[in-house]
């Protein structure tokens, strides 16, 4: 198939089609696992249950095999379900959420409530129904296998990946953090606790972090906001090139502290993180810094952007020469600290970088460049 001959509306419309042939195929898989577990048929295919069934013999990854399974004993309980996966109105990683809560007198209602949700949205709306208790703030030593706990201190650095904090609600207004830390920051908690004692007697981490984030994002809302404790005055444009704090507040306000972008059905962006400032009419086109020409947009919508003005290529090109300026300056600041003058290192790398016809990898370069001043240098030495 080559995709590359579809105009945009065709790409788009052909990709619609295959997502309502795959939830089609997803509500048929589950309608035949109902039956074939009904039949026994996974115990005469040789496997000891449907899960080594789904895996075995019909080669589903273990996520797979499961949401699928879940779904289908679902299903045998609430045949409605099979029409609700078929249209789209419940997902199968939906249903696991629901599973323990779903009954023949809310099954319909709890699908029409999580329809169009997301994971998260799904998670705070079955803790409002059926809240659970808090977790106890607790600080203890990673064990082999991590439990529930609010945090769990490492006991060393590791060069494997750090697992994402867990944020899962409890209730309505509660919510259990699970994250793993570094002894330092396990140092500075204890340490927070003792100096705060006075005004958190029984020591409680959560009291501790609360505080902690509100300064937090006091310093980051004058940092990426504009904001300010002292009173504002108005907002207007200054030099070109640059971008008042006052400016920076407005538009962040105006905006919402929300990406900006609408499609062509009237649907926001909903980004709330690496937003920036995007110039409507962009300033290298002679747009100014003032808040009518500036909108927030997160970083991949700003790309959009300025690759429809410039071209694809064009903003590719900018993209590679400044990460390669950033590591070019990297590398003469190693070289700084190895005990060279910061001259000799910007010469030195320049030579080695423009050496060769392609570019070389930095580290290659940082390595030849040290090379040659140690070379130079001895040779000075030895005159």
């Amino acid at each position: 198939m080559t995709l590359n001959r579809l105009s945009d509306d065709e790409l788009m419309a052909s990709l619609h089609d295959l997502c309502l042939d795959a939830r089609r195929l997803d509500a048929r898989v589950v309608a035949h696992l109902v039956e074939v577990e009904e039949r026994r048929l996974h115990l005469k295919a040789a496997c000891s249950s449907l899960f080594e069934f789904c895996v075995r013999r019909l080669g589903m990854s273990e996520g797979a095999a499961f949401r699928r399974i879940n779904a289908a004993r679902l299903a045998r309980r609430f045949p409605s379900l099979v029409g609700h996966i078929e249209s789209g109105a419940v997902h199968l990683s939906t249903l696991v959420l629901l599973r323990d809560h779903l009954a023949e007198s809310n099954v319909d209602e709890l699908v029409a409530a999580t329809a169009g949700k997301t994971k998260r949205e799904v998670e705070e709306l079955v803790a409002r129904r059926a809240p659970r208790p808090d977790v106890p703030s607790k600080i203890r030593k990673l064990p082999a296998a991590p439990a529930g706990s609010l945090f769990v201190v490492a006991p060393s650095p590791s060069s494997a990946p750090r697992p994402a904090a867990r944020i899962e609600p409890l209730s309505e207004s509660r919510y259990k953090v699970q994250l793993t830390v570094s002894r330092e920051l396990r140092e500075k908690l204890e340490r927070a606790k003792d100096l705060m004692r006075h005004r958190n007697p029984s020591g409680d981490v959560a009291v501790v972090v609360e505080q902690a984030v509100d300064a937090l994002l006091e310093k980051l809302g004058k940092e990426r906001l504009g904001k300010t404790s002292r009173s504002r005055r108005a907002a207007r444009a200054t030099k070109r090139g640059r971008i008042t704090a006052a400016v920076r507040r407005e538009v962040f306000a105006r905006d919402g502290e929300q990406c900006s972008y609408v499609d062509e059905q009237g649907r926001r962006c909903s980004a709330r993180a690496f937003l920036e400032l995007d110039h409507i009419e962009s300033r290298a086109l002679g747009g100014p810094d003032d808040a009518a020409n500036l909108r927030v947009a997160c970083r991949a919508h700003n790309r959009l952007h300025a690759e429809q003005v410039f071209g694809r290529k064009c903003v590719e090109r900018g993209i590679h020469f400044r990460q390669r300026k950033s590591e070019l300056d990297a590398a003469t600041r190693g070289l700084v600290r190895l005990g060279f003058r910061e001259q000799e290192a910007v010469r030195a790398i320049g030579v080695i970088s423009r050496r060769q016809g392609q570019v070389p990898p930095i580290q290659d370069v940082l390595r030849e460049a040290l090379a040659l001043l140690t070379t130079e240098r001895a040779r000075g030495q030895a005159r």
